[in-house]
C-alpha cells in the first residue's frame, strides 16, 4: 500500500504538506515513491526547513528565483530540494513566495512539487497563526499531518504548537488530553490546519508516529469522528509511520 495510492494522489501534481509531526519525512517518503515510478521532483518550501535537511539523500540547491530553479532543473527521473536563502544563525533554510511556485507549477519541468506550507516548531501538533499556512494557488492536493505521540498528552506548549489557538478553535482546555474530539475538530474546522487551502484543493490527511495500540487507537477514533464532522473534512485519511520506513496500517475514504 503506497501512500500515493493511500491519500490519492496519483494525479497531484502541486502538494501543499501542513500541520506537523513529519511533514518533511513525509515529503522525502513521497519523493522517493515518485521518483521510483520514474517522476522529476521538485521539492520546496513556502516558509523555513531545517538546514540539515539539505544534506540528506535529497541534495539542496539555493536559486533566488523561479528561474535560477528552471536553470538547474535536469531531464529525467530524480528528486532535489530549492531553497531561496540559508541563514546561518538559525540553521534555517528560506523557500519562495507561493508565486513562484506558481511559475514552477506552469513551466512543466517538474512532474511533481511538494510545498511545506507551515512550520510546527518541532511539535507533534499545531495550530495555524493567521497567516498560515502558505499555500500557492496551483496546488491540487493539501496533506494535513498529525503527530500521534500528541494523542493524549495535556494541551500544552510541549505537544501542540499554539495551543492556546487549539484550544480556541476546539474547546479543549489547557492541561486536558488532546482527544481524538479536538483533533478531528481541528482538522475540519475553518479556521483549522488547511485554512486557506485552494478551494479546489483536495484534501487529505495522515496521522504519523502511530507506534502502539493507545495511538493506533486515538488515531482510529478520530477518523471515525471526521466521518461525521462539519465543515472541511478530508476525502481521505491514513494512519501510519514513516519511520525507520514508512507503513500505512489503516486508510478510510470520506468521498
Amino acid at each position: 500500500m503506497t501512500l500515493i495510492d493511500s491519500l490519492g494522489l496519483a494525479t497531484a501534481r502541486v502538494i501543499c504538506l501542513c500541520g506537523a509531526g513529519g511533514k518533511t519525512t513525509l515529503m522525502f517518503a513521497l519523493a522517493d515513491e515518485f521518483v521510483a515510478a520514474g517522476e522529476r521532483v521538485l521539492m520546496t518550501t513556502t516558509t523555513k526547513m531545517a538546514a540539515q535537511q539539505m544534506s540528506g539523500r535529497w541534495p539542496g540547491r539555493q536559486a533566488e528565483n523561479a528561474q535560477a530553479i528552471s536553470a538547474i532543473a535536469r531531464p529525467g527521473a530524480g528528486a532535489f530540494i530549492a531553497y531561496r536563502e540559508l541563514d546561518k544563525a538559525r540553521a534555517k533554510v528560506i523557500g519562495y513566495a507561493p508565486e513562484v511556485v506558481d511559475q514552477l507549477a506552469g513551466s512543466g519541468l517538474f512532474t511533481r512539487i511538494i510545498v511545506e506550507a507551515d512550520g510546527s516548531a518541532h511539535r507533534p501538533l499545531k495550530a495555524p497563526a493567521s497567516y498560515e499556512p502558505v499555500f500557492p494557488a496551483s496546488a491540487d492536493a493539501v496533506l494535513i499531518v498529525l503527530g500521534a505521540s500528541g494523542f493524549g498528552r495535556p494541551l500544552g506548549d510541549e505537544t501542540v504548537f499554539r495551543f492556546a489557538i487549539w484550544s480556541e478553535l476546539t474547546r479543549l482546555a489547557p492541561g486536558e488530553p488532546v482527544s481524538a474530539e479536538s483533533v478531528a475538530a481541528m482538522v475540519a474546522h475553518p479556521q483549522g490546519l488547511a485554512r486557506t487551502a485552494p478551494p479546489g484543493a483536495a484534501r487529505a490527511l495522515f496521522i504519523n508516529q502511530a507506534d502502539d495500540t493507545t495511538r493506533l487507537e486515538i488515531a482510529r477514533r478520530t477518523l471515525e469522528c471526521l466521518a461525521t464532522a462539519s465543515g472541511n473534512r478530508p476525502a481521505r485519511a491514513a494512519i501510519g509511520r514513516l519511520l525507520p520506513s514508512v507503513q500505512v496500517l489503516h486508510e478510510t475514504r470520506y468521498e
